[in-house]
This record gives C-alpha cells, sequence and structure tokens, in this order.
C-alpha cells in the first residue's frame, strides 16, 4: 500500500480523497492550514482517518513532510472565485507560489507520482462544447489563470525533470461534506441550506444556465485509477459527467427532497458577487464579466477519461442529490 500525501486535505473533496483511500488501505496524510477546509471534514460516519498535519504549502520545510511518501494529491488552493478575485496576490501567492514549492520538495526527494487537482475553471472563455483536454484556453479571471499556470508549471517540471505530474480538470463537484459555511458557498450547498433554515434562495439570472455536474464518489475513484494506471502520467484529464443539469433543475431536485413549494427569487446576474464591495473601489470590475460568469454553459467530455483509464460517472444526478441532502438533514450544518 502507499503512502500518500493530500493538500488541502481538510477541504470537500481532499477530506472525502483521504477517507476513501484511507479505507482502502493507503497510509494517509492530510495537509491542511485550516483557511477554507475544516477539522469536521476529518470525521466522517464518526471515525476519525489519516494523520492530520497543520500547516501552509508555502512553509520552506515543507519537504519535511514528502519522507516515503510515493503520492502527492495537491488539493490546496484558494478556489472560490470572488475571493480570488478580491485577494489576487493571496490568490497567486498560495495558488501557484505555494504549488511551485511543492513541486520543487516533490522534484528534491524523487515523489513518484503527484497529481494536481485542476479546475473546469480554465475553460473560462471556451465556447466549443464538449470542453475537450486538447482545447486551447485563455482565462481571464483570477482564480481561473491561477490554476492554468499551476497545469502550465506541472507540464515545466514534467518536461525539464521528467516528473510523473498528472492534471485532473474538476468539473461542479458535489455530494456529502460539500461546504455550507463559505461566504458564497457552491451552488448545491446554497440551495440545501437555505432549505434546512427555512429561508427562501436568491438566484441570478433565470435559472435555465446549464453546467456539467460531478459525484464525489466518482471523483475519488477517478483520483485513484489516475494514482495507479501508468497510462495518466503526465496527461489532463477531464473529470466531468458529459451532461448538463439546469439550475432550476437542481432546485425542483432539492425542493422536492424537503417537499418544499417555495419558489427562488431570481435577481440580475450582474449582482452575483455585490457581497464583495472591495470589486467597486479604484476601477470597478465589469459587470458584463460577472453575468457571463453566472450563465456560462459548461460541458466536459470525458472520452479520454474513458479511453485511456476506463473512468466514467456511475452515480446519476438524482441518486447523488438524494444522497447529499440526507447527509446534510442527519448530520445538521
Amino acid at each position: 500500500m502507499s503512502r500518500i500525501l493530500i493538500t488541502g486535505g481538510a477541504g470537500f473533496i481532499g477530506s472525502q480523497l483521504g477517507n476513501y483511500l484511507n479505507n482502502r488501505g493507503h497510509e494517509v496524510l492530510l495537509l491542511d492550514d485550516l483557511s477554507f477546509g475544516t477539522k469536521d471534514n476529518l470525521e466522517i460516519d464518526g471515525k476519525t482517518f489519516g494523520q492530520f498535519i497543520l500547516d501552509d504549502i508555502r512553509n520552506p520545510n515543507f519537504i519535511e513532510y514528502l519522507e516515503g511518501v510515493d503520492v502527492v494529491f495537491h488539493f490546496a488552493a484558494i478556489a472560490p472565485l470572488p475571493v480570488n478575485q478580491v485577494e489576487p496576490y493571496r490568490s497567486y501567492s498560495i495558488n501557484v507560489a505555494g504549488w511551485v514549492n511543492v513541486l520543487e520538495a516533490c522534484r528534491r526527494v524523487k515523489t513518484p507520482k503527484i497529481i494536481l487537482a485542476s479546475t473546469s475553471a480554465i475553460y473560462e472563455n471556451n465556447i466549443v462544447y464538449p470542453f475537450k483536454e486538447e482545447d486551447d484556453v485563455s482565462p481571464y479571471m483570477t482564480y481561473c489563470l491561477s490554476k492554468k499556470h499551476a497545469e502550465d508549471l506541472a507540464l515545466s517540471f514534467s518536461k525539464l525533470y521528467n516528473m510523473d505530474i498528472t492534471r485532473l480538470r474538476f468539473f461542479n463537484v458535489y455530494g456529502p461534506h460539500h461546504d455550507f459555511r463559505r461566504k458564497s458557498p457552491p451552488l448545491i450547498a446554497y440551495i440545501i441550506k437555505c432549505m434546512m433554515t427555512n429561508d427562501i434562495p436568491i438566484l441570478h439570472s433565470d435559472g435555465k444556465q446549464e453546467r456539467d455536474y460531478v459525484y464525489v464518489d466518482d471523483v475519488c475513484r477517478m483520483c485513484k485509477i489516475a494514482m495507479e494506471n501508468p497510462l495518466s502520467r503526465n496527461e489532463s484529464f477531464n473529470v466531468s459527467s458529459n451532461s448538463v443539469i439546469s439550475m432550476n433543475q437542481i432546485y425542483d431536485e432539492i425542493a422536492a427532497l424537503f417537499n418544499n413549494a417555495n419558489k427562488p427569487i431570481f435577481r440580475d446576474p450582474k449582482l452575483l458577487w455585490d457581497k464583495y464591495q472591495e470589486l467597486e473601489l479604484g476601477y470597478s470590475i465589469n459587470l458584463e464579466y460577472i453575468a457571463k460568469e453566472t450563465n456560462k454553459y459548461s460541458i466536459g467530455s470525458n472520452e479520454k477519461s474513458e479511453r485511456l483509464l476506463g473512468w466514467k460517472p456511475e452515480v446519476n444526478f438524482k441518486d447523488g442529490i438524494r444522497n447529499t441532502v440526507e447527509h446534510a438533514i442527519k448530520t445538521g450544518l
């Protein structure tokens, strides 16, 4: 069995992956500075798992954590788009410079396998569907750019040092333990939270926008395959369902599980980030881009993932949402 280090290990996906690999006999180290992750994520079904390390990926002594490590999964990052936009220096310090620190440490100790958690957000301005791994990308938003540059660095180290670095582009991941606590929670977590607190969700645009969603268990299975299959070496893969579901469909599915007949309130998509007043200081952000991001259509081809690695999602959206809602009701907010 492998000794595995997961950066961002107390986050939603990192912790779920840690539990998944721990249950399959691997030794798991979970490193997180708890800026966005929470220790609550490190207890699942009443049991703790792995070894938790409280630290920052930018620590100059990060290399000390790599002793005997066979695989590094790099999830540590600032993920919320508006937070990255408000704090671009911090964004690049963690998402790019922090990643370089991890890469260089891995280079020095010859870590056999590294897997970078990337994102469908790098396809921000692409308009040919479904998105494919070989498509050119040219994002503008800070988060999207930072993840593109992280991928560029992965390619650089793999080419210059012959390191094995796989890039996984996650689309919209959801499931139990989804983050309800963020200032701007992901859509599914936000709707469930509103249902549980008897608040009427405030959504943006008309609810017809469609995106690609993938269940967290399928994501964990893909991570394990990428870790073990030599055909993943230095490749990028979409971790996507190759299908879309609309905001209205998501709302209706969740509302039905709560027996809630209320309808959401819709408002101007330009107001999506209105809580972040810092974006109005000096040169204010172009609100047309906020509206564009709100209404973005997103679907990823998983043909390459299936062809090379034999992976495709197994959990359909209806079952995934039911599992997510049932867990939220069981555990509370």
